[in-house]
C-alpha cells in the first residue's frame, strides 16, 4: 500500500497543478463560452516498480468548482481510483487557493477520507492533506517548477516532494519530472525519485533459551526510475 500511496500522491499533485494553471487562462479558452471545462488522459508507465496504467478526468467551472477522478492500476498488484471534488478561489492572476474532499479507495483493500487545502503560483504549488479519522495525520505535497528558472526549455521540469509518516516515523519522497506534450495531445516523459518503500527483515529473539525468528516490516529509502507516454485529451 504505501507504494501505491506515493504513486497516488504524486499523480493527484500534478493533476491539480494542470487544473490551476488551466484555470488562470479561463477567461480565453471556450471555458469562458461554456461555463464547464473538462480534460482527461490516458497513461502507460513502465519503471523499476513494473508496468502501471493511469487515467484521470476533470471538469471544473468558471465558478471555480472542479470534480477530478484518476485511477491506477499496477498490471499483477493494486488498483486504485482517487475522486476529489472542491473549489478555486483565484487571489491574483498567479495566485490560487484551492481546498475539498478527496475520497481514496484500493480496490479490495480500503477507503481512505481527507480534506485538502493548498495553493499554486507560477513557481510552487503545495496541498496538505487531513485524514478524517481519529488519526489526522497530515501529508504535505509540494512542486517546485522549475521552468520558472529555466524558461528556454521545451518541455516541462519539476519537482515534487511528500512528507508522511508511515510506520511512525516521518519521511520524504522526492521526484525529478520531465515531460513534453505535443499539440496532438501525445505526451510522453520520465520521472527519476528517491522514495520510501515497505520491505521484511528478519529478526530473531531469544528468551530463557528460546529462540523464535519474526518477519518484521521496515521502510527503506531508494531510488528509482520510471518511464510514461500517452494522451491528454
Amino acid at each position: 500500500m504505501l507504494n501505491i500511496q506515493k504513486i497516488r500522491y504524486l499523480f493527484i499533485l500534478i493533476t491539480f497543478l494542470s487544473m490551476l494553471l488551466g484555470q488562470k487562462s479561463i477567461s480565453t479558452s471556450s471555458i469562458a463560452e461554456n461555463n464547464i471545462g473538462i480534460a482527461s488522459g490516458l497513461f502507460v508507465n513502465y519503471g523499476t516498480s513494473g508496468i502501471e496504467l493511469d487515467g484521470y478526468f476533470e471538469l471544473q467551472t468558471k465558478s471555480g468548482l472542479f470534480l477530478e477522478s484518476s485511477a491506477i492500476t499496477q498490471i499483477t498488484e493494486q488498483s486504485t481510483i482517487n475522486t476529489s471534488i472542491g473549489m478555486m478561489n483565484k487571489i491574483s492572476p498567479d495566485l490560487f487557493l484551492i481546498g475539498g474532499y478527496s475520497n481514496y479507495l484500493e480496490i479490495s483493500n480500503s477507503t481512505l477520507n481527507e480534506a485538502f487545502i493548498g495553493y499554486s503560483d507560477l513557481l510552487t504549488t503545495g496541498v496538505v492533506f487531513f485524514r478524517l479519522s481519529s488519526e489526522m495525520s497530515p501529508n504535505y505535497l509540494g512542486i517546485i517548477n522549475l521552468n520558472s528558472f529555466f524558461p528556454k526549455i521545451s518541455f516541462d521540469l519539476s519537482i515534487t516532494g511528500t512528507i508522511s509518516e508511515e510506520m511512525n516515523k516521518l519521511g520524504y519522497d522526492l521526484f525529478l519530472n520531465m515531460t513534453k506534450t505535443f499539440d496532438s495531445g501525445f505526451t510522453f516523459g520520465s520521472s527519476i525519485s528517491s522514495e520510501r518503500y515497505e520491505d521484511v527483515k528478519i529478526r530473531t529473539f531469544k528468551k530463557q533459551g528460546n529462540e523464535k525468528i519474526f518477519n518484521v516490516p521496515v521502510i527503506l529509502q531508494g531510488r528509482s526510475i520510471s518511464f510514461f507516454m500517452g494522451w491528454t485529451f
